[in-house]
């Protein structure tokens, strides 16, 4: 993989932005509902204004019962009042008189004027919620992104690719829906059952008991469907996280998979995890189907509604009363059926919050000191004092199941490092693999952060410099090329916080001899290539990233076995421009080719992460086994020459 370490290309603002935001993850709370409630208020105008409205809609609606059992009443006193006179109106006078009335006039349309009210409020309430939702959205996919991004790559080395897809799309979505409309229908569940059971112990007392006494069954429904449906909730959105990361990693590795003729054993594997999941949604959706808080609804107001019969035969109620009351308990039904979908999307939101926060608490981040300085002016003076370092003890995350008792002691990657470079040294690092020569360069741009020890520039330590500034000053190219699926030009000067002429672009190509086969292409510079460059050959690559480091002109170049897919004739001529590229400039190489080693300053022998001789081609001819074992089956090698442990490993110095 290339990671060119400099700048992005990004404004200067959206760069103190995203280390601002950076700095927040680590004040989140550790309580996922609390943090998401924090996300939420964060807009407290509008978060507070939603529920407000909220409150007000449900108060208009439920209004209207009242209005309908008081107009009720009127027109029945109306109709009682002629047939004492025995007169019998026809429709026609009776509907007519009705106009004449002056309080029936007003009922109806105090109905008219609330429901439009009312219409008025909730075409707000939606548009202002969905805009705090996405907002929400908005930010918590900014705060996951820059929580990755500054992580080390401790966490890189262990993450899927696809799980992280999985948080930052699906579950920030599940939260989205959970505030819009969610935030709205609980607030109208919760509010409607207030005011219902108020507006019963207003009418009727005694009605008012029985659905007190029903309400126990009622809450109990919801908090059991509510328990039961958490975990299956949760189970759905893991194997969701699975799947796609499976899927992705499959995408990735297609080559792989035709080249061992794996289609079928990938198929296979995709398919068993669809089916977990589809099994998932369906076990969801059966739990979903026993909800029960309808039913027990139905039971109440049926009981309503044969008490409030015989009251009014007894003269105990008007039948304006029992509209009110059971009109009241009518529009229950839609919150009863919302808090089911309220229930769903809530758990969904907060499986997923808990999903993210537990991503983003993640403790292997970068941190940048509070008091960090910029580097600036770097000559490139680099010093190692007693660096040690091991991968095993920043991947804590470890299988709850492990037994820690079996955990083994695992040797450190680095131990006891130590050495320097003047300013424009060409420093060559050689070892067999696993030995730590890569590590050694990784902890320079602080991809990772040493157990113990310093690394120095310039004398400053890197833990006491920003990132920003001493990234942009160190460029790495890998073996491993990684390239964006966009334009040879944009890839050659990715990284750039400024603009790039067509003119740089080709003079740095050329110089990594790149030029000739860009231009073979029907678009040229122009020409898109496919994601992680997959459309061009290793040495084709290497070309690219070599092109793109040297045009970002960094104090410090790493090349990690970068012309380890370059024919010889092609390395020989991109030798021949980096004579003049690497003036002035400190150079790490990790490689074994010999023509590359003779060419540097100081060239450091590696062994089970310690280094074991130091020094120029010569002198490690003549000092070091480790050296000479390399070459020796190349070269006729002089005879060794005796000299003590330390000036082997200091490279004669004391």
């Amino acid at each position: 993989m290339i990671i060119i370490t400099i700048t992005e290309r990004k404004a200067s603002k959206r760069e103190i932005a995203l280390t601002k935001q950076q700095k927040e993850i680590r004040d989140i709370p550790n309580s996922h509902v609390k943090w998401l409630i924090q996300r939420i208020f964060k807009q407290k105008f509008s978060a507070i204004f939603v529920i407000v409205a909220s409150i007000l809609s449900i108060c208009l609606n439920m209004t209207r019962p009242i209005i309908m059992g008081l107009l009720f009443d009127k027109l029945e006193y109306w109709y009682e009042y002629h047939a004492e006179f025995g007169i019998e109106p026809p429709l026609s006078l009776y509907l007519s008189k009705i106009w004449l009335n002056g309080d029936i006039a007003v009922y109806m349309l105090l109905v008219l004027i609330l429901g439009l009210i009312a219409f008025i409020i909730n075409i707000s309430l939606g548009i202002l919620n969905e805009r705090v939702a996405q907002r929400t959205e908005r930010d918590i996919r900014n705060d996951f992104y820059a929580s990755v991004q500054s992580k080390s790559m401790a966490f890189h080395d262990t993450a899927k690719v696809g799980e992280l897809m999985s948080q930052a799309t699906f579950d920030v979505r599940m939260i989205n829906v959970t505030i819009s409309p969610g935030l709205r229908m609980i607030t109208q569940a919760v509010l409607t059952a207030s005011i219902a059971i108020s507006l019963t112990f207003y009418y009727s007392w005694k009605i008012g008991l029985i659905l007190i006494g029903m309400l126990p069954f009622y809450i109990w429904t919801v908090r059991n469907y509510s328990i039961n449906i958490k975990p299956l909730t949760e189970k759905v959105q893991t194997q969701f996280g699975i799947s796609n990361a499976l899927l992705q990693e499959n995408v990735s590795g297609i080559r792989v998979v035709r080249a061992f003729t794996a289609e079928r054993h990938e198929y296979k594997r995709f398919s068993k995890e669809i089916d977990t999941l589809r099994d998932d949604i369906i076990n969801r959706g059966k739990r979903q189907a026993f909800y029960l808080a309808p039913l027990v609804l139905s039971i109440t107001i049926a009981i309503s509604l044969g008490l409030s019969v015989f009251f009014i035969r007894q003269g105990q109620m008007t039948v304006g009363n029992a509209i009110a009351i059971n009109g009241s308990l009518i529009q229950l039904y839609d919150p009863t059926f919302m808090l089911s979908w309220v229930v769903y999307l809530t758990n969904m939101g907060i499986a997923g919050a808990k999903r993210i926060l537990g991503t983003m608490k993640e403790e292997r981040i970068i941190l940048e000191n509070p008091d960090a300085k910029e580097l600036e002016n770097v000559k490139g003076k680099i010093e190692y004092r007693n660096v040690n370092f091991c991968y095993h003890t920043h991947r804590k995350k470890i299988d709850s199941t492990e037994n820690k008792e079996n955990t083994k002691k695992v040797r450190n990657t680095l131990q006891e490092v130590t050495f320097s470079a003047k300013p424009g040294d060409i420093i060559a690092i050689l070892g067999p693999t696993g030995c730590g020569k890569s590590t050694i360069t990784k902890l320079l741009a602080r991809m990772y952060d040493p157990d113990s020890g310093e690394i120095l520039i310039d004398g400053h330590n890197i833990k006491d410099v920003t990132i920003e500034s001493l990234r942009k000053n160190i460029g790495v190219i890998e073996q491993d090329v990684f390239l964006f699926s966009t334009t040879l030009k944009e890839n050659i000067a990715y990284g750039l916080n400024r603009d790039v002429s067509d003119e740089e672009v080709i003079e740095f190509a050329k110089a990594a001899q790149a030029h000739e086969f860009i231009l073979s292409f029907d678009e040229g510079y122009d020409t898109i290539v496919g994601e992680r460059g997959v459309t061009l050959s290793g040495g084709q690559k290497q070309r690219i990233a070599i092109a793109r480091a040297f045009l970002a002109d960094p104090k410090i170049l790493i090349l990690d076995d970068s012309a380890s897919a370059i024919d010889a004739e092609t390395e020989e001529k991109i030798q021949k421009a980096m004579n003049n590229l690497l003036q002035n400039r400190t150079v790490f190489i990790i490689t074994h080719r010999l023509s590359t080693i003779k060419r540097a300053n100081k060239i450091i022998v590696m062994r089970k992460g310690k280094i074991v001789s130091q020094g120029n081609h010569d002198q490690l001819l003549k000092m070091s086994e480790d050296y000479r074992r390399v070459f020796g089956r190349h070269i006729n090698l002089p005879p060794i020459e005796t000299i003590s442990t330390e000036e082997l490993v200091t490279g004669g110095t004391k």
